[in-house]
């Protein structure tokens, strides 16, 4: 079967602005908060937080990242959060946590075995995915 030159999507399109054939087009998009955000978020700063010592981070990585993941929750628990800085500060936690699950043998891996390189990939996947 041949294709009739329309769009096609194969798969789900969420929160996406389409215009097709359209040459003078003005799109608006009005996105609100979703509300479990927040809790999302917080549960997976707390997962890192309750992560660190089976981690064997560096003392100075596991004190960046303590204060990060504070900073974090705080943030998210305001009514209109900085959704830049909360971006930073779980940018910086995820780099910590990149390396520990890359199963790095310097710096915030040092002392990290297998185990703990899952621990951090797990724990990096679920602050991804809480991401706002």
């Amino acid at each position: 079967m041949t294709s009739s030159g329309g769009a096609q999507f194969h798969g789900p399109i969420h929160g996406s602005q389409i215009a097709i054939g359209g040459h003078n087009v003005t799109q608006h998009q009005y996105v609100t908060a979703d509300e479990g955000a927040s809790a999302r978020l917080a549960e997976a700063v707390r997962s890192v937080l309750a992560a660190l010592e089976p981690l064997g981070l560096a003392a100075e990585d596991g004190t960046a990242v303590r204060q990060d993941a504070e900073a974090a929750l705080a943030e998210a628990a305001r009514s209109q959060p900085d959704v830049g800085r909360l971006r930073g500060l779980l940018s910086r936690i995820g780099a910590v946590l990149a390396s520990v699950a890359a199963g790095a043998a310097t710096g915030a891996a040092a002392g990290a075995g297998t185990g703990a390189a899952e621990l951090a990939h797990a724990v990096l996947v679920d602050l991804q995915n809480a991401l706002p």
